[in-house]
């Protein structure tokens, strides 16, 4: 399928200067690109800075120049609004980035852009009120995420290189994974199989999984970094894949089912007990005063404790896409 342009005069970059690809010169080489085509911008530093609707009204797009969580902020913003959000991957991870085969490097990530992507109209995941583009997760990678978290509060240590923050990252899951004590609750999961699925007296169908100790809820393909591990996965689907894990009870257990999601994910692709396909899910822990104590996240940022429910909104955000994909 062969692509227009899609005609940007005036961008507004949303920029975090705490991502992990971020810094000074990248942000001058982003707005003298675009300064070189003819194109006005005007940098917002999210952190510091209001992110105001009636403000961003007045540009063609929105340049994310950040992570995923970044991004995740941008799009709460500008949920239900016609203003395309295109993604400059400038995180650790960059997972949409990855899902829309954005090129790493600044230079190419803005020809692509400006050259090739087309505002597409996407669904977003919903948890509790609050929307993702990648994934929530549900248990030890919440407990990671609000980990991690706390100990770069703690370490005001910046760390330039996004190979070493990678690795860093790496290992401090490891360690916390190792800290984490699988306590014995089980999560009971509530999935309307297909909103076509009704009683005879026009209820909806449900069914309840016990004893899972880690749920990913996703609505892309990539999971944790270059891994599809649902390939059936977009965006563009009307359902998310979600992974349940019950069968652990400590780190070893942990890193086998990843390498099991890693290495057999097409192999049981169409396995209800290793894949499941809703667009609503309910999540709560078995005992109601254990809630407090299990964690979900949104594309990698801390969200919330449990109870939590979740579901699929159609066409919720204009993003700058790759054509070529369709996802």
């Amino acid at each position: 399928m062969k692509s227009k342009p899609y005609n940007l005069k005036k961008i507004l970059i949303v920029y975090n200067p705490k991502s992990g690809r971020f810094s000074e010169k990248r942000l001058s080489f982003i707005i003298s690109f675009l300064k070189d085509k003819g194109i006005e911008s005007k940098a917002l530093n999210m952190i510091t800075d209001d992110i105001d609707k009636n403000f961003a009204s007045c540009f063609d797009a929105i340049f994310v120049a950040a992570g995923d969580g970044s991004l995740n902020h941008v799009i709460n913003h500008f949920a239900f609004t016609d203003i395309p959000i295109a993604h400059l991957p400038m995180g650790t991870v960059n997972l949409f980035a990855l899902e829309n085969k954005t090129p790493r490097s600044l230079k190419g990530a803005l020809n692509e852009i400006l050259n090739k992507y087309e505002p597409v109209k996407v669904n977003l995941g919903k948890a509790n009120g609050r929307y993702f583009l990648a994934m929530t997760g549900i248990g030890l990678d919440a407990f990671i995420v609000k980990n991690i978290e706390e100990k770069i509060r703690i370490n005001k240590k910046r760390m330039y290189n996004n190979t070493i923050k990678y690795l860093n990252y790496i290992f401090n899951i490891i360690k916390i994974s190792g800290n984490y004590k699988y306590p014995d609750i089980n999560l009971n999961v509530k999935i309307i199989k297909n909103s076509a699925d009704k009683t005879s007296d026009g209820h909806e169908l449900f069914r309840e999984y016990y004893g899972v100790k880690q749920i990913i809820v996703s609505n892309i393909m990539h999971y944790g970094g270059p891994f599809k591990i649902f390939p059936k996965n977009s965006p563009l689907s009307d359902k998310f894949d979600i992974r349940l894990i019950s069968d652990v009870s400590g780190t070893i257990d942990v890193v086998f089912s990843i390498l099991k999601s890693l290495c057999f994910h097409r192999r049981h692709a169409d396995n209800a007990d290793f894949y499941l396909k809703t667009d609503t899910i309910s999540v709560s822990a078995s005992k109601p005063e254990q809630n407090e104590n299990i964690f979900y996240q949104c594309d990698g940022e801390f969200a919330g404790t449990l109870p939590v429910e979740i579901e699929k909104v159609s066409n919720a955000a204009t993003m700058l896409a790759n054509p070529s994909l369709i996802f």
